[in-house]
């Protein structure tokens, strides 16, 4: 199977399953005084995942010898540990800290250099909170 079908494939999979999400996010309750309600999340990310596929499904990729970024497996099982233990490591010393700290470990295993990454995660941990609680006004 070419890179192009495979990538046709997956816009095709990510496009109704963003569908999927937006159906299911018009159910949430609405708020009054149009405030954003529970939905507000749900469909900015339902969204993302329709955009995204209609790019795959409509462009080519780059390069025609396109191959799957491999990663070691080991550093696939430290991410995804990390990730789940972010929820209770944040719950006891704060949110913004550990996030940088996941999203750093992470984007260095991904390939990053360790400096790029401290920059990628010391960002992702401010922008994140700053977005939730000043915009969104939700206490993390």
């Amino acid at each position: 199977m070419s890179a192009v079908s495979i990538q046709r494939i997956w816009g095709a999979a990510l496009t109704l399953w963003g569908v999927a999400i937006l159906l299911v996010a018009r159910q949430f309750p609405r708020l009054a005084d149009h405030h954003p309600g529970p939905a507000l999340f749900p469909a900015v990310v339902g969204s993302g995942f329709v955009i995204t596929g209609i790019l795959l499904v409509l462009l080519k990729p780059h390069d025609a010898a396109w191959k799957p970024i491999t990663l070691e497996w080991h550093r696939g099982l430290i991410a995804l540990g990390l990730c789940l233990l972010l929820p209770w490591v944040a719950f006891m010393a704060g949110f913004m800290i550990p996030l940088a700290i996941v999203v750093a470990v992470v984007a260095w295993l991904a390939g990053l250099s360790w400096w790029k990454a401290l920059i990628a995660g010391s960002l992702t941990g401010v922008v994140i909170f700053y977005l939730f609680t000043n915009l969104l006004r939700v206490p993390l």
